[in-house]
């Protein structure tokens, strides 16, 4: 499993085009075969936060050699984010305790 954190601050007038583009990226990832998930937070500091689950490295790979994907990272760098920070990693220890169903 490979996990990608997104940390980001969007440039305030650049907002409504992050979000159109944000919903675009999470279809075209959810189609990669191998994606497992993505959940997108805001911090008490007022970060975007977005963790991505990728079930194979390969998965990883295909998504960050799509070309959508690599344009919106191109659009990104250049005006859309104030700042951001990107790590990726592949899990090597994972515990889970699954909620109950009532």
């Amino acid at each position: 499993m490979v996990i990608a954190i997104f940390r980001s601050r969007v440039a305030k007038q650049h907002v409504e085009e992050f979000e159109r583009r944000y919903s675009e990226m999470s279809a075209l990832v959810a189609a990669i075969p191998g994606y497992g998930t993505h959940e997108r937070f805001t911090s008490a500091n007022g970060e975007d936060v977005l963790v991505v689950e990728f079930l194979t490295r390969e998965a990883f790979e295909a998504w960050d050699k799509h070309p959508e994907h690599k344009k919106a990272k191109m659009l990104g760098k250049e005006y859309i984010f104030e700042s951001y920070d990107v790590k990726v990693g592949e899990v090597f220890e994972r515990h889970t305790k699954p909620e109950r169903k009532l």
